[in-house]
């Protein structure tokens, strides 16, 4: 994956890492596109369209107070899952964002694992400087770029 250090991305690039994930996706059975609440759901919905995937939920977990750069941070907390009855026994497609430390992720793929038959894991981003010595593959199946630093997606305005 390509390494980026440019830290504001257009809808353009957004379209491109969506096709770049779909593509990593396509032939793997997706019965279920489930966004991580909130900037996930941007992405999980684009990706729900180019996999011809018309089952979607959100899973709602907060990890910070406000959208500033220097947010604090608290432990993923699970505020709940809409449309919980589609994942069960299902084959689910869980998309994000970004993944930083992976703490979000990681929460989610542990409350969500017993429920479906197959959980596959994806982000646009992985800043790859939050995450230390772990690897993007430590923390999710599918990723679009790597970054190194702070990064504004075009649906955020001018944070």
């Amino acid at each position: 994956m390509e390494k980026k250090s440019k830290l504001h991305l257009s809808w353009q690039e957004i379209d491109q890492l969506v096709e770049l994930l779909a593509r990593q996706i396509k032939g793997k059975e997706i019965d279920v596109v489930l966004g991580v609440s909130r900037a996930g759901l941007v992405p999980a919905v684009m990706l729900s369209h180019h996999l011809g995937v018309r089952d979607f939920a959100v899973v709602d977990i907060k990890r910070t107070d406000s959208d500033s750069v220097n947010a604090t941070k608290s432990a993923p907390v699970l505020r709940g899952i809409l449309n919980e009855s589609m994942l069960k026994g299902r084959n689910v497609l869980l998309v994000d964002d970004i993944v930083g430390e992976g703490l979000t992720m990681r929460t989610a793929c542990g409350l969500l694992r017993p429920l479906c038959k197959t959980l596959v894991t994806s982000v646009l981003v992985v800043n790859q400087k939050n995450l230390g010595t772990a690897t993007p593959r430590d923390v999710v199946d599918h990723h679009g770029c790597l970054i190194h630093g702070w990064i504004t997606f075009p649906w955020e305005g001018k944070l």
